[in-house]
């Protein structure tokens, strides 16, 4: 029994060959030029908002750019660390960044409870271009760091599959801000929101689908 279970293992590793080790700084990066990539398309295609054209930005633009980034980061620091299971803890920075990010679509929630905002001030139109943008973008950077958590070992597909689909919602939207000229409350936090939202839905969805082994 011994010799005939010895004979089966040399036969299971025979073909096998070493690997390279996924390093977290090559997905990093990989997420680092899609969303450069994304942000000058943008720019290159529909223009970048006028108060950046003076140099005099509206704070709503840096405090939208902020926390999209930083959430658009957090969660992709944390799928990096998926690939290589078992290395430290998981990080769970994206946690606090996501509770960070969701104060724009509560406050927006209770402002219109307390007085419901004219449709004017949701701008449909301009609210379904920039989901639609930040979609596509957000599908370039999801893909791209699917297609790099491929090569790794993420032990749980459906983790790495909502927080891929954070991660390419935030940055996505992110890279659409550089063009988007609202700064009230009511359309950022429907209008910023719904892409992420969208996106993580995605990736739960399909993410799982692609990268397990």
């Amino acid at each position: 029994m011994s010799v005939s279970a010895n004979s089966l293992i040399d036969g299971l590793v025979e073909d096998l060959e070493p690997v390279r080790t996924l390093k977290p700084s090559s997905g990093l990066a990989v997420v680092g030029a899609l969303t450069l990539f994304a942000v000058a398309a943008v720019a290159a295609i529909l223009g970048v908002r006028n108060d950046l054209k003076t140099g005099i930005a509206d704070e709503m633009f840096f405090l939208r750019s902020g926390v999209l980034l930083m959430l658009g980061i957090a969660a992709t620091i944390t799928v990096v660390k998926m690939a290589r299971p078992g290395v430290g803890k998981l990080s769970r920075g994206w946690i606090w960044a996501l509770i960070t990010a969701a104060l724009f679509p509560l406050t927006a929630a209770i402002m219109s409870a307390i007085q419901m905002p004219p449709v004017e001030a949701l701008r449909p139109m301009e609210g379904l271009k920039c989901l639609l943008v930040s979609s596509i973008a957000a599908l370039t950077i999801g893909s791209g760091l699917t297609w790099w958590l491929r090569q790794g070992a993420a032990t749980s597909p459906e983790r790495a599959g909502w927080l891929i689909g954070i991660a390419s919602g935030a940055l996505g939207a992110a890279a659409y801000n550089i063009h988007c000229p609202f700064n009230d409350i009511y359309y950022v936090g429907l209008w910023f929101t719904i892409p992420v939202i969208a996106s993580a839905l995605v990736g739960r969805l399909l993410v799982p689908l692609l990268i397990r082994w």
